[in-house]
C-alpha cells in the first residue's frame, strides 16, 4: 500500500479522452446533480473532487491486482470501417473480460447495492464517472488497429497515434490546455457546455430499468462517427492538426457535451431513493480496510 503511489506516477499516461475530456465529462455532470445528489457523491466520495474521482480507473488499470479492469473501459466492435460500422454486443464484448457496455450496467448496481460496503459503492460511483467518458469515445468502441492505438500519424507536426489525436490531443488543443492548468481548463469547459445543454438541449431521459441497453446506444452511436468521420479516409501518415482537427472539434464537443448531461441524469437517478443518513450508519459501523483508501489514489 505505501509503494502504490510512487507505482502510479509511472504508469502509462494514455487516458480515454485524456485527464482533460475526463475531467470535463465529469464536471459537467455535477453542474446537474441534484442537492441531493450532490451530497450523496461528496459522501461516498470523500470529498474528493469529482473531476479526480473520475481519473481513479485509469490510475489502477496497469497495477497487476487490476489488470482485470483493462476490458472494461472499451468495446471492441469487429467492422469494418469506413464502409460499415456496428456493434454486436454477443461478438464484441467478451464473456470472460466484460467491456464497457457491462460494466456501466454492472457498476451502476453496485453504488446502488446497499448490501456492500461504503468503500466498495464509492470505488463503483468512480468506474462510473469514468466509463461514461470512455463509452462516448468513438476508438473506445473500435478494433481496427487496437482502437487506432497502431494507426500512426502526426499532429501539429508531433508523431503519434489516432487513438492519441482523439483521446487527448483535440480535447486540449480545442479547450486551451496550453493556457490553463488542467482542473480550470475542464472547469471553463464544463461550464460552456452546461450552457449550450442549458439553451437548446431537452432534460436527458435516462432508461435506468436497462442500464446495458441504454450504453450500448450510445456505444453505437459514438462507434458511428469511426465511419462518418475518423476513418471515413485514409488519414495514415498526415498532420491532423488543421483541416482534420477542424472537423473532429464539432464531434468532441457533441460526445464531451452528450456523456456529462447523461451521466448527470443518470447519478441523479440512481441515488433518488438512496437516504443519507442511511449511508451515515453505515459508515459508523464499518470498520477500515487498506482496500478502502487505494480508490482516493
Amino acid at each position: 500500500m505505501l509503494l502504490l503511489p510512487l507505482l502510479l506516477a509511472f504508469l502509462p499516461q494514455t487516458l480515454a479522452w485524456g485527464a482533460l475530456g475526463h475531467r470535463t465529462v465529469a464536471y459537467l455532470a455535477s453542474l446537474s446533480f441534484t442537492p441531493h445528489t450532490t451530497r450523496l457523491t461528496n459522501f461516498l466520495l470523500h470529498g474528493q473532487d469529482i473531476s479526480e474521482a473520475a481519473l481513479f480507473p485509469d490510475k489502477i488499470r496497469y497495477i497487476p491486482s487490476f489488470a482485470y479492469t483493462r476490458a472494461w473501459h472499451y468495446i471492441d466492435a469487429a467492422d469494418s470501417p469506413p464502409h460499415q460500422c456496428g456493434i454486436n454486443i454477443t461478438r464484441d464484448c467478451a464473456v470472460e473480460t466484460g467491456c464497457v457496455v457491462s460494466a456501466i450496467a454492472n457498476h451502476t448496481e453496485r453504488v446502488g447495492n446497499d448490501s456492500l460496503p461504503l468503500w466498495q459503492r464509492g470505488q463503483s460511483l468512480r468506474f462510473v464517472l469514468h466509463f461514461f467518458g470512455d463509452v462516448h469515445q468513438p476508438l473506445h468502441t473500435e478494433a481496427e488497429d487496437r482502437g487506432g492505438n497502431e494507426y500512426a500519424v502526426v499532429f501539429d507536426g508531433r508523431a503519434t497515434n489516432l487513438h492519441s489525436v482523439w483521446d487527448t490531443l483535440i480535447a486540449n488543443k480545442h479547450a486551451g490546455l496550453g493556457h490553463d492548468d488542467e482542473e480550470l481548463a475542464a472547469w471553463n469547459w464544463a461550464l460552456w457546455l452546461h450552457a449550450l445543454n442549458q439553451a437548446d438541449q431537452p432534460p436527458e431521459r435516462v432508461c435506468m430499468r436497462d442500464p446495458a441497453k441504454c450504453a450500448l446506444g450510445w456505444a453505437g452511436e459514438a462507434n458511428a462517427y469511426v465511419c462518418s468521420y475518423v476513418l471515413a479516409h485514409d488519414v495514415h501518415g498526415r498532420d491532423l492538426g488543421g483541416e482534420y482537427y477542424e472537423g473532429a472539434v464539432p464531434i468532441i464537443e457533441d460526445m464531451v457535451r452528450k456523456a456529462g448531461r447523461r451521466l448527470g441524469a443518470w447519478v441523479n437517478a440512481i441515488f433518488e431513493d438512496i437516504s443519507l443518513a442511511n449511508l451515515e450508519a453505515m459508515k459508523v459501523l464499518e470498520t477500515p480496510s487498506p482496500e478502502m483508501f487505494v480508490q482516493e489514489l
